[in-house]
């Protein structure tokens, strides 16, 4: 049965994630031609602001294109579960596990997927942007990021490049998982209201992200100050400080396992409200 959900649900979901993707898509290559087409200021203490303009404007629009899409598994998560489609969907010879799982799943494919094209769109922008923004010199190319990558990634990041991009591949696949079970934990908690349900997911929402961000900065402030403390005044040969290899490697493992607990939180909250506290009043 959970195939058939899983099946259902993505039929169900596609258009506009789709959609937004195709739209970042088509955004990132006309940008790409528009800065190719700029030349850079004649003076270097002078801006492009063509192209400061553009990047700003391309900036903004995929910033809203991730929070539509974000937008839109939330409320694809109330309307099926928790308004009048869900008194079709729990009468279902499934389990709110099996409810939960099939959301979870296409909703955290098509976050993810998001994300994945946001930071390829950062990328591609950077190289094609900056060189005309400024009179730098800039000689970008991927070929030299990555070599400068390979070459600085122990330094900046803790780890050797091949390691960083594993490891920040299932970073940001758990955090896609992550946000939407967060998505999920704030609905549940807002349709225990008998009234202004959505008001109240969204107040929800706001309130769970600011206690995880809170607790998460109170355990990570003191071992990660202690570390700049004892190696301040420390550089490599680009001045990058000694510890900013150490500090980098463990905010992403810190900010990893609050994902992971995060994540595991949130979902028991939302199947346990699914089972013991339903309202669809």
């Amino acid at each position: 049965m959970l195939k058939k959900l899983l099946k259902h649900e993505w039929k169900e979901t596609w258009r506009i994630p789709a959609l937004a993707c195709a739209l970042m898509i088509i955004l990132t290559l006309v940008s790409v031609i528009c800065f190719t087409r700029m030349s850079p200021p004649a003076n270097a203490d002078e801006l492009n602001a063509g192209a400061f303009v553009l990047m700003m404007f391309y900036v903004l629009t995929i910033s809203c294109v991730s929070v539509v899409v974000s937008i839109y598994i939330a409320v694809r998560f109330y309307k099926n579960l928790y308004t009048d489609e869900g008194y079709l969907m729990h009468t279902l010879p499934v389990t709110p596990r099996q409810l939960l799982v099939s959301k979870l799943t296409v909703g955290s494919l098509w976050s993810f997927l998001v994300t994945v094209l946001t930071l390829w769109a950062v990328f591609l922008i950077m190289i094609f942007g900056l060189p005309v923004m400024v009179k730098d010199d800039l000689n970008l190319s991927f070929t030299l990021l990555v070599n400068y990558a390979k070459e600085y990634s122990h330094a900046l990041f803790g780890m050797s490049l091949p390691v960083f991009t594993v490891f920040m591949f299932f970073y940001f696949l758990i955090s896609a998982v992550s946000n939407v079970l967060i998505v999920y934990g704030a609905v549940s908690l807002g349709q225990m209201f008998s009234k202004h349900k959505v008001m109240a997911s969204i107040l929800c929402y706001i309130g769970v992200t600011i206690i995880i961000q809170t607790l998460t900065s109170l355990a990570m402030t003191p071992y990660l100050t202690k570390m700049v403390v004892t190696h301040v005044g420390n550089s490599t040969s680009l001045e990058i400080p000694e510890f900013m290899g150490a500090f980098m490697r463990n905010t992403f493992i810190f900010s990893l396992v609050a994902c992971v607990l995060t994540g595991i939180g949130c979902y028991i909250l939302s199947e346990y409200l699914m089972k013991k506290q339903l309202n669809l009043d």
